[in-house]
């Protein structure tokens, strides 16, 4: 009887499993999609498209779509249809003063924690980024760079507070590369410089120093404050 009791016990938690293996995998794609620009700020997602589209049922979608509202990539609207989210240049400014209060000082706790495994990572990742000619990885690489920084300092309720912040970087990173892309054709050579000057400041370990090299990084966002409502 015990037996029997444990495979009965087992079997919804492996379906369980597998559901939200699927579901993660949706999520992925669709995430990945909305943010390299497949998808249009406020163009609508309807769940019986993309699960055809996908070849999975409903529920995945569904379920993938609740965890893209909950980090801001997607929004419900009244009737309950699913929108790709549209931000405007006061989200993107609010999304620049929450970065400004949190990652400077997260910065100059990696510096002071920093192990070389730690710079191996973020020099990994710059070479990686002087790999590719692709805009989307450039955007991705960046991200990844800046959040290899923030995990290197080793404060979890500082880390908690820009994690939250990510999603909606990201939304906003993809689209302002692409933009500066077409504009310049230098996003790469731009990032590259100022993420391999980033590492030198890190090294020296003086926390001022770090604290404005950060904060001018940073802030550099500001001057694309008015372009921001072509992006939404």
């Amino acid at each position: 009887m015990e037996s029997n009791d444990l495979s009965k016990g087992r079997s919804p938690l492996k379906t369980k499993l597998k559901r939200q293996t699927l579901t993660q995998a949706v999520e992925t794609r669709l995430r990945t999609e909305i943010i390299q620009g497949l998808y249009e700020p406020g163009a609508m997602l309807t769940e019986p498209v993309l699960a055809a589209e996908m070849g999975v049922s409903r529920s995945p979608v569904r379920e993938a779509l609740l965890i893209l509202e909950r980090d801001g990539i997607v929004e419900f609207d009244d009737r309950g249809r699913t929108h790709v989210t549209s931000m405007t240049a006061a989200d993107f400014e609010d999304l620049y003063f929450l970065r400004l209060a949190v990652e400077p000082m997260l910065a100059v706790h990696a510096a002071a924690r920093a192990t070389e495994s730690d710079y191996a990572a973020w020099e990994a990742n710059v070479a990686a980024m002087e790999n590719t000619n692709s805009v989307a990885e450039i955007s991705q690489l960046d991200m990844e760079f800046h959040s290899l920084i923030v995990e290197a300092s080793r404060r979890p309720r500082l880390i908690a507070a820009w994690r939250s912040l990510r999603p909606s970087l990201e939304l906003w990173l993809a689209a302002l590369h692409r933009k500066h892309e077409q504009l310049t054709g230098r996003v790469r050579e731009i990032t590259i410089e100022s993420h391999l000057e980033l590492i030198k400041t890190l090294r020296a370990g003086k926390g001022e120093a770090i604290r404005e090299m950060i904060q001018n990084h940073i802030q550099g966002w500001y001057k694309w404050l008015p372009e921001m409502d072509d992006l939404a």
